[in-house]
């Protein structure tokens, strides 16, 4: 079932990139309805795990550790929502030019996830794929920080509509926030490793 749920959070992922690069809200609102799909199926997904929790039991995994993975990636699912609602009703005059690659590292993310669930089955055999995923998660939270303060200093200094400053300011933070939380998918995913490998 977590395999299902990281495949949800992919697609969500992918959904959201390619959402920004749309030149119409209208056509935006369409790859919205799948995000919001994907946020939906997802949350069904993650109920199914908590029951299963609550009646199993051997678990495969600590159970705090299976909750805490649960968690922490429907926590990046609703991210990747809510930035793609807030896109929608905030309509800003122009989207940021680093939005773009701001997605793109989210996907990035969201695929070593997907990645790293799968791997969760066969981690006491072979723990490489899922740490080397976990790694690129640093490494791209990392690279969205300097995006996001770098971004941040440019629209202080060169835009003049207070309005369009707190609005993709705030897109742009809960982008960064994103890849945040899919950076803390990460070590809860390294602790599992820690523990089983």
């Amino acid at each position: 079932m977590i395999n299902t749920v990281g495949e949800l959070l992919a697609k969500a992922a992918e959904k959201q990139a390619e959402l920004i690069k749309k030149s119409t809200f209208e056509e935006m609102e369409e790859d919205y309805k799948l995000i919001k799909e994907c946020e939906t199926q997802s949350d069904v997904e993650i109920a199914k795990i908590y029951e299963e929790l609550n009646i199993s039991f051997i678990t495969p995994f600590d159970r705090e550790d299976i909750h805490s993975l649960c968690e922490t990636v429907d926590d990046t699912l609703d991210f990747i929502n809510s930035t793609s609602k807030r896109i929608l009703l905030f309509r800003p005059k122009q989207i940021p030019d680093v939005s773009v690659r701001m997605t793109e590292i989210i996907s990035e993310c969201c695929n070593a996830i997907n990645i790293s669930l799968h791997e969760l089955k066969t981690v006491n055999k072979k723990p490489a794929t899922a740490l080397k995923q976990c790694e690129l998660l640093h490494d791209l939270e990392q690279e969205a920080d300097e995006i996001y303060e770098n971004f941040v200093k440019k629209l202080f200094e060169e835009e003049t509509d207070n309005k369009e400053i707190i609005k993709n300011k705030e897109i742009i933070q809960h982008m960064e926030r994103t890849t945040d939380m899919a950076k803390h998918v990460g070590k809860i995913i390294k602790t599992i490793i820690v523990k089983y490998a």
